[in-house]
């Protein structure tokens, strides 16, 4: 089923992701993409950027991989979106024997619930290729673009539209994109994922050669009944998994309502999280434990995201 997979991955990623043709590893889940590319494109001395709050697993493969000393973390800007500016000062500041490597932006996001606009993306694309680095695009949120910002009409073969919508992604050779069954068709438990990358160039190549040794190293294949089902799902199409995601919108409004008291949120436009910063004498951590025990309501503290008091 690995082949058959990749085959279909490939041509979807093609035709539903705006994309030239690109090669394919499908893995355990977005997790394991993320750590092969950790793994790929972090020597000892180079840094990992990510942005807080940041989704913890991505801090904890760098973190497993090559320690702290190999993150380096960045800042949001005023409208919640990970900060240009900050980085363009940080890769100017290091243009000379700069140690950063890799980028790293989920979109939309996790833990902002922020889906990122098209022109603020190509920034950060035109960016990290003036510097030379890698850029991670963490799509698994890919179906959860609320607002659009993303989003384009999927064309039949004869240019009419097909009722279906694409997630726009940058297919430049110094980008990797990161996508996964488990949120938009519910296959969390399945573990399948895959990375598209361009292999164009002598860049693409050789990150795609130096990781096919950590996917054959590490799991060889995803698990041939879970790389069925990704095939059902497949099957079923992009349009079945709008119609789901149309039923988090009721909920999604009433967290809105709920969190609408406290002094600021950050989310709503993509995902399924929302942020609220809490008042300053709150305790993240202690309000968590305490919404659990007393309420039976689970939220995720901002301390586990590098944003404590939210």
């Amino acid at each position: 089923a690995a082949s058959t997979t990749t085959s279909s991955l490939s041509s979807s990623s093609s035709s539903t992701n705006d994309g030239d043709p690109i090669k394919v590893i499908v893995t355990s889940g977005a997790n394991q993409a993320y750590t092969n590319c950790v793994m790929t494109l972090l020597s000892e001395g180079d840094l990992c950027v990510v942005f807080k709050p940041y989704y913890f697993n991505h801090v904890m493969a760098v973190q497993m991989s090559r320690g702290d000393e190999a993150l380096l973390v960045g800042p949001l800007d005023d409208d919640g979106y990970p900060s240009i500016k900050w980085l363009e000062d940080t890769l100017q500041s290091q243009r000379d024997g700069g140690r950063i490597k890799m980028v790293t932006i989920t979109n939309p996001g996790n833990p902002t619930g922020v889906s990122m606009p098209r022109t603020k993306l190509q920034a950060m694309v035109d960016l990290c290729r003036d510097y030379g680095v890698w850029l991670i695009f963490d799509n698994t949120y890919e179906q959860f673009d609320h607002t659009k910002v993303n989003s384009f009409p999927i064309l039949n073969e004869n240019g009419t539209e097909s009722g279906e919508e694409g997630f726009h992604c940058f297919h430049d050779e110094h980008v990797m994109n990161i996508f996964s069954f488990s949120k938009g068709y519910a296959m969390a438990g399945f573990r399948v994922g895959y990375i598209a990358l361009n292999t164009c160039g002598d860049m693409g190549r050789d990150a795609y050669i130096q990781m096919m040794k950590i996917q054959d190293t590490i799991p060889i294949a995803t698990s041939r009944v879970s790389q069925l089902a990704a095939l059902g799902a497949l099957d079923e199409g992009r349009s079945w998994v709008s119609e789901k995601v149309k039923t988090l919108d009721v909920g999604r409004e009433a967290i809105l309502d709920a969190l609408d008291p406290l002094e600021k949120i950050i989310g709503g436009s993509g995902a399924m999280y929302i942020m609220a910063k809490l008042p300053a004498n709150v305790d993240d951590m202690e309000i968590s434990e305490k919404l659990v025990e007393e309420y039976g309501l689970a939220v995720i503290p901002g301390n586990f995201c590098g944003f404590p008091g939210w």
